[in-house]
């Protein structure tokens, strides 16, 4: 059997299952990594999956692949991708990698990767694959833990909410692995909690689990309204990302409530927040006014994580909902941690505690949710190549990944999905005419540019 390519990503492994991923194939991955942990020193990692139904199989698989090849395996068993990269964080290798499709389709999965505390590339998997040679080593053990009770130890140790019983909170797992940690989470800090499809189900029956997507959030938002909660907290399907629901039942993209995190961070230290390419230019303005720094990086839990090291940032976010605190936690990306610290800087801002009002204090501009168009995996990188070369637009380019263009009265932005084949676009405006003129005219050039493109935007 051969190795399909194209699963191999810039920030992880991603493929359909079993016809890109499967037990043959996790196990030439589990080869490559055990000769990245021999290179790096490291005879100990540790190993997860989430709810998908393919999980169970590709971990077993995978943690006899590196037994076998000479690396004492801790399987942590069904998690989320937050409570592993935990587990690399406390454990002595500061290595672990979960088996996760994150918010792919559920016949989809793949493998996130962090070696001696550094996020590890699906490209650079492949190279190793590609190269590898045969060695001699003794073959090492498998064990067995249960991380969740230090989990929640340490995040009630670090969450501090104001009055928590106060707050009545909305969650909504998704039937993602979310839902073997959020509503013990939620009730460990003191709030009150009402549950949304906690049971883990790879099928997935209720709604997918994308908080990107606003169809999604429908079930939440009706929740929230119907209790008269005072937020409402939605999770991805490995638990690394969060979507944020008002009192009003009003969907709040990442980058505006990274407003309000920014600001209660930078009231108590100074030092960078991080943020992709994606997000507004008034999270930028924003954190320079409060005495910050502000550093846009390309989107990706694997730049953002290289990016926060780089700068020692207080804090990261995508537009995607992936929130990195790094003030007094560890600095990877958690939905249901991201989702207490948002109670916590609501239950400490001075003024009204009523979030919807919150969000409104905060400069406000019109802008598209994340648009997607379908390409395919080979010439999606191409495209944008092409476009980036080749536009007539007028404002200034950004190129850290694919082409933001800015104006003085909004944005606009085309980049390649990591982890999917489509084109990713996302615009910005003043109103809402600037900011449907910034996408005409992306729109336009993308036509003239590439016109066997069919523009569906999704």
């Amino acid at each position: 059997m051969e190795v399909n390519k194209s699963i191999f990503r810039e920030n992880d492994i991603r493929g359909i299952y079993p016809e890109q991923l499967n037990e043959y194939t996790i196990g030439e991955i589990g080869k490559a990594i055990a000769v990245k942990c021999r290179k790096e020193n490291i005879d100990a990692i540790s190993v997860g999956r989430d709810g998908r139904l393919s999980g169970e199989s590709l971990l077993d698989a995978f943690c006899d692949s590196l037994v076998n090849s000479g690396i004492n395996v801790t399987n942590i068993g069904l998690v989320t991708s937050p409570m592993l990269y935990f587990e690399a964080k406390i454990n002595e290798s500061k290595s672990g990698i979960i088996i996760t499709g994150s918010h792919n389709p559920k016949n989809h999965n793949g493998l996130k990767m962090v070696i001696d505390d550094k996020p590890v590339s699906g490209t650079e998997v492949l190279a190793l694959i590609e190269d590898k040679k045969s060695e001699t080593f003794n073959k090492g053990t498998l064990q067995f833990k249960d991380i969740k009770e230090e989990y929640l130890r340490k995040v009630s140790e670090s969450i501090s909410i104001l009055n928590p019983e106060s707050y009545k909170v909305v969650i909504d797992c998704g039937n993602g692995a979310a839902g073997c940690i959020a509503p013990e989470l939620f009730k460990k800090v003191g709030c009150k909690v009402i549950e949304l499809f906690s049971e883990v189900d790879g099928n997935f029956p209720n709604h997918h689990p994308d908080p990107s997507k606003l169809e999604n959030m429908e079930d939440l938002i009706k929740s929230v309204k119907n209790n008269n909660a005072d937020l409402g907290l939605a999770f991805d399907g490995d638990g690394d990302r969060v979507g944020l629901i008002t009192n009003f039942g009003e969907n709040i993209f990442p980058d505006k409530y990274m407003m309000m995190l920014s600001e209660n961070i930078l009231s108590k230290q100074s030092g960078a927040i991080v943020f992709d390419v994606k997000c507004s230019n008034h999270l930028d303005e924003l954190i320079a006014k409060n005495n910050g720094v502000p550093v846009m990086a390309p989107t990706g839990h694997f730049h953002i994580k290289r990016t926060i090291k780089e700068n020692n940032a207080l804090l990261g976010g995508e537009m995607s909902g992936h929130i990195f605190f790094n003030d007094k936690w560890y600095g990877f990306d958690d939905g249901p941690y991201s989702g207490a610290r948002i109670i916590e800087a609501l239950s400490e801002y001075k003024g009204s505690k009523n979030i919807s009002d919150i969000m409104k204090t905060y400069p406000k501009s019109f802008s598209t949710p994340e648009l997607n168009i379908d390409v395919t995996d080979e010439n999606k990188f191409q495209i944008v190549e092409k476009f980036i070369n080749e536009h007539n637009l007028q404002g200034k380019e950004i190129t850290i990944d694919g082409l933001r263009v800015n104006y003085k009265n909004g944005w606009g932005l085309i980049r390649a999905s990591n982890t999917s084949p489509k084109l990713v676009l996302r615009f910005e405006g003043n109103t809402i005419e600037d900011m449907n003129n910034i996408q005409n005219e992306f729109l336009s050039e993308l036509s003239r540019i590439s016109p066997d493109i069919v523009i569906n935007l999704t």
